[in-house]
């Protein structure tokens, strides 16, 4: 009896830490999403914003008439140089002279860019994938922080829209922010605590927006990658609460700061280079 007591509760005990494990893998994957490999190696259709004609750089004269005046900063703080090594023969480089504002701001002097890339082809997507490669210098200051580029979206008969971009937290680490706008109402979602970007070197940075079901649910995908590693996983963002607000394009956005106050401005004279950027969808 002894015996059979002994196996008795020893089968039981065996049999809970099956439950228990059980239990806790559930729990762990209503926690816990599964890594997703980079967007930039799902989505099947790609174009890429040229920075080069036949082979010849692009000025910022260029890409300044390419957007119908909707810009700020390019032709102050925008160049197209050659790269003699690197994941393009030729990048912006954007200047970020010290005690410079954001680009957009109302605040001077102006640092850094921001201009529209919209092409036609991705409004009626559900979902897309904004890649490039960025190289901060190895004596880079992140300061306080700034902002990279991102995807935006808008609606056609109403002021609906949302900006969702990475940008880089104080002390350099990975963030996003989504700037959402729904019957005048305006917020802004935030991610925070992702890895610290490199400095010195190319870094590829992917960016995935999936677009929330319309009447206000919470379930749209924003998901950021840092040289091939998930940095940015989140699966509640509202982006739209009506099926009007469609995808509209890239805000190439890059500059310290996210507001005109004196203490987020540039805090020395700096450049950091930008390959072109591609856009992919499923």
């Amino acid at each position: 009896m002894k015996a059979i007591s002994a196996r008795f509760v020893l089968f039981n005990a065996a049999a809970i830490l099956v439950a228990l494990a059980a239990i806790i893998a559930v729990i762990r994957s209503f926690l816990v999403s599964p890594s997703a490999a980079p967007c930039s190696e799902r989505y099947a259709t790609s174009m890429t914003f040229p920075l080069a004609r036949d082979g010849v750089a692009l000025t910022a004269t260029d890409i300044h008439a390419r957007t119908g005046g909707r810009d700020a900063g390019l032709l102050q703080n925008l160049e197209i140089v050659p790269l003699k090594s690197g994941p393009a023969p030729v990048a912006m480089s954007i200047s970020l002279p010290k005690g410079s504002a954001p680009a957009s701001g109302s605040a001077t002097p102006h640092g850094g860019v921001s201009f529209p890339w919209q092409p036609r082809s991705i409004i009626n997507q559900p979902a897309v994938c904004l890649s490039y490669q960025i190289f901060f210098p190895a004596d880079f200051d992140f300061h306080l922080g700034g902002m990279l580029p991102g995807i935006e979206g808008q609606a056609e008969q109403s002021e609906d829209r949302f900006l969702v971009q990475a940008a880089w937290r104080q002390g350099g680490t990975i963030g996003a922010t989504n700037a959402v706008t729904i019957a005048g109402k305006k917020w802004k979602q935030m991610a925070d605590d992702g890895p610290e970007i490199p400095r010195g070197r190319w870094v590829k940075v992917d960016q995935e927006v999936v677009l929330n079901a319309p009447a206000d649910q919470e379930n749209g995908i924003l998901r950021v990658w840092i040289d091939g590693a998930l940095a940015i996983d989140k699966n509640d963002f509202v982006y739209r609460n009506k099926g009007d607000v469609r995808l509209s394009g890239v805000a190439a956005d890059l500059f310290y700061g996210g507001g005109d106050d004196a203490i987020s401005r540039a805090p020395a004279d700096a450049k950091v280079l930008v390959s072109p950027f591609e856009l992919s969808w499923q």
